[in-house]
């Protein structure tokens, strides 16, 4: 969805999903404009009318809409050009509507089936552990299910800012700890560079252990990363001798936990205020989340005992790189020949049980006959102990095109949704912005029957026809389409002046082996290989 028309539609549908009861056109109309979207009653009834068409919206009598199960779910799929970066706005906006000197902070509520009381025996020892924001939790047994409500970290950006002090959020990921002590960040991903949330998706893709820090010292804790002006240094650490909230990991300048900080910012690592529900996830409770959802007063929640943590001033020997960096670093050992069919190509590596080889071996030619493979190539070997199976990975394709002229800016990994005539992007991160692979964040979150791992890329228009060409004398199957100048691909925009192209997700025949429910161990960008060496698929 990408035209004027369907923003305002998405516009209706959050508006709506907001209210939470039924609400009329004027109501909408009022709310649209303060959005920007100057339309009267009449237009917002005719948009409604749309709406109600797609079942994605329901009249309830004279009262108004209410959005539907189909319009919730369509919220969290559309216009993925109009959500990146969605996720920035939405904490600024917390960040200004709460008041923590008054008692208003902003609050995570986590949804979670099964035992309440081992679900609450969790929560509160990752608490007694100091692994949280503040003292202030709700761990409520409802119905069918335990509703967990912890202090975001936004809540501290906000206790800055009522101080004088303005923060601006930049990552969130996951820090490394050893013997209790932070060593650096592992993995984070910029707010302003992707659709989903950053914190949601490492606790949801099992890239924490915040078990592992209980039980020895050592293990991954949701955090994020904010910056202040240097010039108020002084003023924060005064303000740190009267900090409740106590969530500050490391603070400093050039280097904090290995991200880098500006000359003139400090940098500062707080815990994520959903380290408790990452705890559950890992004790394999499911788990609904919902970071910074709400507003609320901290009154209305229970004070429970919180261990201390003590802020400090620590570098680390790394510097946290984008992936974007390592993709073209290894682009440049690319040197595939088209002519002769063989040359260095990069491979997505993945390592899964002996006992499996016969049922691996039947999944990878069924992956690679349907066509979610970048070619009809691919590696598989014991290796200590293991099997080992290569994939070639898209950024062979950026390698090749570059080497042959072609100019191709990676731009996004992210979920294709696949279904029907409906095919378009539902979830990216920006290479840039992430310093993990954004496949290997929503690996877990395909099918490879109604969605499927993808890559987005921009050439310059002029490029156009070359690239046509070079795909098919290449002959292999990687690219899934080349937009034209000027048009968004798939729900993707671009840049003035190119063109999109978007590329089928190495890691597809991997995904293919997790939905067979068998373990798997992956690493993307893994390694350069020659093209030889890899086997046809339809050959063995």
């Amino acid at each position: 969805m990408g035209d004027d028309v369907d923003k305002k539609l998405i516009e209706i549908l959050s508006i709506l999903a907001e209210a939470n009861k039924p609400i009329g056109a004027k109501i909408i109309a009022d709310e649209l404009k303060k959005r920007g979207y100057d339309i009267g009653e009449r237009a917002v009834r005719y948009h409604l009318r749309i709406l109600d068409e797609r079942k994605l919206t329901k009249k309830v009598g004279y009262v108004g809409r209410v959005i539907t199960q189909k319009g919730l779910e369509e919220l969290e799929k559309a216009n993925i050009s109009y959500r990146l970066g969605s996720i920035f706005s939405q904490i600024m906006e917390k960040l200004y509507l709460a008041d923590y000197r008054n008692g208003i902070a902003v609050v995570n509520k986590s949804i979670v089936y099964g035992d309440h009381n081992g679900i609450k025996d969790t929560v509160l020892k990752v608490l007694e552990f100091g692994l949280g924001v503040g003292d202030k939790v709700n761990i409520v047994e409802e119905k069918n299910y335990t509703r967990v409500e912890t202090l975001c970290g936004v809540t501290f950006d906000n206790w800055l800012l009522g101080h004088g002090i303005l923060p601006i959020p930049k990552y969130g990921g996951i820090v490394k700890f050893e013997d209790y002590e932070p060593v650096q960040f592992e993995g984070v991903i910029n707010y302003k560079s992707t659709s989903v949330d950053p914190l949601e998706a490492f606790i949801m893709q099992g890239k924490t252990d915040v078990l592992g820090f209980i039980e020895n010292g050592e293990g991954y804790v949701p955090a994020n990363f904010r910056v202040i002006p240097k010039e108020a240094e002084d003023k924060f650490e005064r303000l740190l001798k009267k900090d409740t909230l106590n969530c500050i990991l490391s603070y400093g300048e050039d280097n904090v936990l290995g991200m880098n900080v500006e000359e003139d910012e400090i940098g500062i690592a707080l815990i994520g205020g959903l380290a408790p529900v990452a705890a559950l996830v890992e004790r394999g409770y499911y788990v609904e989340l919902n970071a910074a959802s709400t507003i609320k007063k901290v009154s209305f929640m229970e004070k429970v005992n919180k261990g201390r943590i003590s802020p400090q001033k620590k570098k680390s020997d790394v510097r946290i790189k984008s992936v974007l960096s390592k993709m073209f670093n290894s682009m440049a050992k690319v040197n595939y020949d088209i002519d002769k069919k063989d040359g260095n190509v990069i491979v997505n590596v993945g390592y899964v049980g002996k006992e499996y080889y016969d049922d691996v071996l039947d999944i990878l030619k069924e992956a690679y006959k349907k066509g979610l493979g970048i070619s009809n190539r691919f590696g598989i070997k014991e290796e200590d102990g293991l099997i080992k199976i290569s994939t070639i990975c898209a950024s062979t394709l950026d390698g090749i095109f570059s080497s042959y002229g072609v100019p191709i800016i990676p731009c996004y990994g992210g979920i294709l949704e696949v279904e029907e005539d409906n095919e378009r992007f539902i979830d990216i991160i920006s290479y840039e912005g992430s310093s993990l692979d954004p496949h290997e964040v929503f690996f877990n979150k395909v099918d490879c029957e109604t969605s499927i791992l993808a890559g987005f890329r921009e050439i310059p228009m002029c490029a156009r026809e070359d690239l046509i060409d070079l795909v098919k004398a290449l002959g292999w199957n990687g690219i899934k389409e080349i937009g034209r100048p000027n048009n968004e691909v798939y729900g993707v925009s671009v840049e003035k002046n190119m063109c999109g192209v978007v590329t089928i997700g190495g890691m597809n025949p991997l995904t293919m082996i997790k939905e067979h429910e068998i373990p798997i161990k992956i690493n993307a960008l893994h390694e350069i290989v020659k093209f030889s060496e890899l086997v046809e698929y339809d050959k063995i």
